[in-house]
């Protein structure tokens, strides 16, 4: 017979409920176990997990974000899976649990430099994030195109590889090579870059219908990009844009504490310090 820790009425308890943006569409078959509801429980972190997000490698490479989550928020059985129009709704709910509502940010006055110190109601953040109108496709001659969002794996493996060559490009000059190397290494560099905003673009399309064709293998879609019009791929990628924009925490909108100049100044989630 297993043993029942006595102390188990002492754990902690789910402190807010949420709703996914995306009304958990889009997830990895297995990765979400979502409630009858559709309201997902959120635990405040443990000791361990603060431990853990506080590590520099962890953080970098995904990990102790994904850890935290499968802590805080056990219906998620896999935080790779998760779609990034989900990521900041979840984040935010793990802070709000964790330390409430209420949060210090400071902001720059452009005007008179002034270091400002403005209180923040998280759930007015939360209640402003909405998942893109993904049925909306975008129509070249004879193909329609779908789209869907990164999963943060994709999103984590892009933002990695795009970090590697922009530190490499910031770096040229200290780097112990002829011009001639350093040249080769640059233009390597460029077209890395190229390559992960190609893949970020791939990987946001869902499927082409073309006719009677349905493709919604990653390789061919790929192909397609590389070998699309100028045009054609602009298309897609300014879609791809909009959709992004659409989902993304709005500026906030600031008064400067020192000569009353109005401001807008965007919220990013700086993980280093947004769980501190």
């Amino acid at each position: 017979m297993e043993n029942t820790n006595p102390l188990q009425r002492f754990f902690r308890q789910p402190a807010i409920y949420i709703q996914l943006p995306s009304g958990g569409n889009f997830y990895p078959r297995g990765s979400l176990e979502m409630p009858e509801n559709g309201e997902l429980p959120v635990y405040p972190m443990t000791a361990m997990d603060e431990i853990t997000y506080r590590t520099a490698d962890a953080l970098f490479n995904g990990s102790s974000l994904t850890s935290v989550i499968s802590s805080c928020v056990p219906h998620i059985l896999d935080p790779w899976g998760i779609p990034t129009v989900d990521l900041d709704t979840i984040l935010i709910a793990i802070r709000i649990a964790s330390y409430g509502h209420e949060m210090e940010i400071e902001s720059k006055c452009p005007k008179c430099e002034n270091e400002n110190l403005f209180g923040l109601d998280l759930r007015s953040m939360v209640d402003q994030l909405k998942t893109p109108d993904y049925t909306q496709t975008v129509n070249i001659g004879d193909i329609e195109i779908y789209f869907k969002p990164l999963t943060y794996k994709q999103q984590n493996q892009n933002t990695m590889a795009r970090f590697q060559d922009q530190k490499l490009m910031s770096s040229m000059e200290e780097i112990d090579a002829s011009e001639e190397e350093k040249l080769q290494l640059l233009n390597q560099a460029f077209i890395n870059l190229g390559q992960a905003s190609l893949t970020t673009l791939a990987q946001s399309i869902s499927t082409i219908r073309a006719g009677a064709d349905v493709v919604n293998d990653e390789q061919y879609i790929t192909e397609f990009l590389k070998n699309s019009d100028r045009k054609v791929y602009n298309a897609i990628r300014d879609h791809v844009i909009k959709i992004k924009e659409e989902s993304e925490l709005k500026p906030l909108k600031l008064k400067c504490q020192e000569c009353e100049h109005d401001y807008e100044s965007r919220f990013t989630l700086d993980m280093s310090n947004f769980f501190g």
